[in-house]
């Protein structure tokens, strides 16, 4: 690999942490905001959102698709709501940071990285681990020993053929341990594009 190729891949890998981190720590604020919103008594609302009674997000064509911005913070209240908001975050995170790294091989398919190719894969397949390639398993280990976090029982969390099929999040891991798992994914991504050793 020339210079000019070790700059691109380095920067590449200092991208890709720094989205792992994001969408880690986009998840806290989102918990931070839902378990708020409940508490906030009705008419604090009206003052808080006194200068946005309605919002919007744009549609393709650049009209707006608006919403009452009261009901919307209401609205994690909602037990369904409330229940599903934190699986989709992650199983977007897990996607984005996923096909961000597919982008380039893998960064050399340290397990952690393997480790989320298949959390990746397994989202996309309705939630449910799908080994396909046995021995790419055997030849990319996937696993969170080398983490650079993990909770305080340092649960270890290993793909092996007797997953297959079996329900992901959150039954083999918690959020806490996908966002463990997210931020040792960037830190060991700032290293690779720091140049240091791993």
């Amino acid at each position: 690999m020339g210079a000019n190729e070790a700059t691109k891949a380095n920067q590449a890998a200092l991208k890709v942490g720094q989205l792992a981190w994001d969408v880690a720590r986009g998840y806290a604020t989102h918990i931070a905001v839902s378990r708020m919103a409940p508490r906030i008594e009705p008419r604090a609302f009206v003052r808080l959102i006194g200068d946005y009674l309605t919002d919007f997000v744009l549609r393709k064509d650049g009209t707006k698709w608006s919403f009452g911005t009261q009901d919307a913070l209401g609205g994690v209240a909602d037990r369904a709501i409330a229940t599903e908001l934190p699986r989709v975050w992650l199983t977007g995170s897990l996607l984005a940071v996923g096909d961000a790294l597919n982008e380039h091989d893998y960064f050399g398919r340290a397990p952690l990285f393997e480790l989320v190719r298949h959390l990746r894969n397994g989202i996309a397949h309705g939630n449910r681990f799908d080994i396909r390639d046995r021995d790419k398993l055997k030849k990319y280990p996937a696993h969170n020993r080398d983490a650079d976090y993990r909770g305080p029982n340092s649960s270890l969390f290993e793909i092996t053929d007797a997953l297959d099929g079996q329900p992901l999040l959150f039954d083999f891991m918690g959020a806490g341990d996908v966002l463990d798992l997210l931020h040792s994914v960037g830190a060991h991504l700032q290293r690779i594009g720091r140049g240091k050793p791993v």
